[in-house]
């Protein structure tokens, strides 16, 4: 999977947003919320992804945070949601809310959302509760060094401990003056050393 594209905005719709990526021209599904944190076109803007692929269908989404792609690939797993549907209801609310309205089994504020109906908020409340708290808690790490955490997670070691340990070795002195590259090479490289003992 893409994690991320960085690119200058060449167009941007109700539903989409066209990135340049070195002579390349990207087509990103995005909600409503995404595309409202955008910048203007002709602007850089770095956006978090993830492709859907079926036999019939290719098709590249766009997501200002990993947050919000992290809820969305969880909402393409319930029965009857598929990405365009998970797309439009993530245009109505935002992450936070959500998630808020998930846990308190809110059916009457999931309802409001458009696309969805009260048998697919049922769903929803069904499979996902309790499975997105993780999100909605603050984390002490930047979008940027989550990224080192979630490549760890994809590794197969544990995202909670990878995360303490990507923040700890954060603030390791040794590693405050290295080049960005390096620094990221070597809290990747102390990071699995450390989950693998």
């Amino acid at each position: 999977m893409f994690n991320s594209i960085k690119g200058i905005i060449t167009h941007k719709s109700a539903h989409s947003i066209h990135l340049e990526n070195h002579g390349i021209e990207w087509i990103l599904e995005t909600s409503a919320t995404t595309l409202s944190t955008t910048p203007a076109i002709g602007e850089t803007l770095r956006i978090y992804t993830y492709m859907h692929h079926r036999e019939d269908q290719l098709l590249l989404f766009g997501f200002s945070s990993l947050k919000e792609r992290e809820l969305f690939m969880n909402l393409i797993t319930v029965s009857g949601l598929g990405p365009k549907g998970a797309r439009k209801l993530l245009s109505g609310v935002s992450v936070d809310s959500f998630i808020q309205a998930l846990e308190q089994e809110d059916v009457k504020a999931l309802n409001k959302l458009p696309g969805l109906g009260a048998k697919t908020a049922g769903k929803i409340i069904l499979q996902l509760r309790g499975k997105l708290i993780h999100l909605d808690q603050d984390t002490s790490i930047s979008s940027d060094d989550n990224e080192w955490v979630q490549s760890l997670s994809a590794m197969g070691f544990d995202r909670k401990q990878a995360e303490k340990i990507v923040t700890r070795l954060l603030n390791h002195e040794d590693l405050q003056d290295l080049p960005a590259v390096k620094k990221e090479q070597e809290i990747i490289r102390r990071a699995i050393m450390e989950l693998s003992s």
